[in-house]
C-alpha cells in the first residue's frame, strides 16, 4: 500500500480529520478533476490545491469566496485546466451546497452508476474537464464516486453511507483498460461509457456487491510490473 502514498487520494484523506464530510467531498472532487497525466505531477498539484483551499478546510475556502478572484483567468492551473476553470468548479460546488447538506444528498435515489454519473455531470455543468454527457467513460467522476462510497481503510474513504458500492462504475484508467483487454474482460475497442459498463458488469459477476474492488488488481498488474 506504500504505492498509494503518491496517489491523489492521499491528499483527499487528509481532510478526514476535520470531521466535515463536505471537506472530503470538495477535496475529492478537486483531486479527481486533476487526476490525469503523470502521477507525480497529479499528486503535486493536488497538494497545491489542498494548501490553496485553506490547508484541508476547503468548505471554509468555498464559503470565503476567495476563489472568485480567478473568474475568467487564463493562467494555467494544471495542464489544460486554467484558474478560470477552477473558479467554475468552485462556483458549481457552491451551488450544490446552497441546495444540499452534502453531495451525497444530491445523489440519493440513483438506481444505477450511470444515473449517478449523469447527476454529477449535471451539477458540474460547463466546468472545463468535466464531460458534458455520459457517452465518455467519465473516469474521473467514477473515481470520485469510488473514493466517497467504498470504505476499505486503506485507499477508498467511504464517507458516504447511503449509497451502495454495488452501484459504482469502474474508472477506466489506461492501465485498467490495458490489463482488462489482455485478460479478455473487455472486448469493446473504444474506452467509452459502453466499455465502462461492459467491464463493470464483468467485474460484477465476480463481486456483485462491490465490483470496483477489482480496480486495484487490474491497475496494479500493469503499474507494478
Amino acid at each position: 500500500m506504500d504505492y498509494f502514498a503518491g496517489d491523489p487520494v492521499e491528499v483527499v484523506r487528509r481532510c478526514i480529520d476535520t470531521g466535515d464530510v463536505r471537506d472530503v467531498e470538495i477535496m475529492g472532487m478537486v483531486c479527481s478533476w486533476l487526476a490525469f497525466g503523470n502521477r507525480n505531477q497529479i499528486h503535486g498539484k493536488c497538494d497545491f490545491a489542498y494548501h490553496l483551499m485553506n490547508g484541508g478546510r476547503p468548505y471554509e475556502y468555498l464559503l470565503s469566496g476567495e476563489w472568485r478572484k480567478y473568474a475568467g483567468s487564463k493562467e494555467c492551473f494544471y495542464r489544460m485546466h486554467r484558474f478560470g476553470d477552477f473558479y467554475d468548479l468552485c462556483e458549481r460546488l457552491s451551488e450544490v451546497y446552497s441546495r444540499y447538506q452534502s453531495m451525497e444528498d444530491a445523489l440519493i435515489g440513483c438506481t444505477s452508476g450511470v444515473e449517478m454519473i449523469e447527476r454529477l455531470e449535471a451539477m458540474l455543468h460547463h466546468v472545463g474537464g468535466i464531460p458534458k454527457d455520459a457517452k465518455s467513460a467519465c473516469k474521473r467522476l467514477a473515481l470520485f464516486a469510488r473514493w466517497m462510497v467504498r470504505r476499505d481503510g486503506k485507499v477508498d474513504i467511504g464517507v458516504w453511507q447511503r449509497i451502495s458500492p454495488s452501484l459504482l462504475l469502474m474508472p477506466l484508467d489506461v492501465h485498467v483498460v490495458k490489463v482488462a483487454r489482455e485478460e479478455g474482460l473487455l472486448l469493446r475497442a473504444n474506452a467509452d461509457m459502453k466499455a465502462c459498463i461492459e467491464l463493470t458488469e464483468r467485474c460484477r459477476m465476480e463481486n456483485p456487491d462491490d465490483p470496483t474492488i477489482m480496480d486495484y488488481a487490474l491497475f496494479a498488474k500493469d503499474i507494478s510490473k
